[in-house]
């Protein structure tokens, strides 16, 4: 009767073990699973942010070129204005010197 109980405990024993071991198993799983879904949604994360400096940094360099080109528009003008206002100055200077001269 002993040995009926004994092996009653042992097989409720063998029992248990199986199913820690069947629920440590879906466990590990379900830990997998869950760790695939956040490495896709970081990467979801990482992808759309990645769009989005790349949108960013498009429009930045847009407004860079306008502007550059704004400068050297405006540059263009302001050296043909010194340009001309030194080619004034020059005729002048000379004139002077002459006038100078011929005293």
């Amino acid at each position: 009767m002993i040995s009926k109980e004994v092996e009653g405990v042992k097989e409720a024993e063998r029992k248990a073990i199986k199913k820690v071991e069947s629920a440590r198993v879906e466990a590990e799983w379900i830990i997998k699973k869950a760790r695939e879904k956040g490495e896709k949604e970081a990467d979801k994360v990482v992808s759309k942010a990645q769009i989005k400096v790349d949108k960013k940094l498009e429009e930045m360099m847009k407004d860079a070129k306008k502007e550059a080109m704004k400068i050297k528009k405006n540059g263009g003008k302001d050296a043909e204005r010194l340009k001309e206002s030194s080619l004034s100055n020059i005729g002048k200077t000379a004139e002077t010197i002459v006038k100078k001269i011929l005293e």
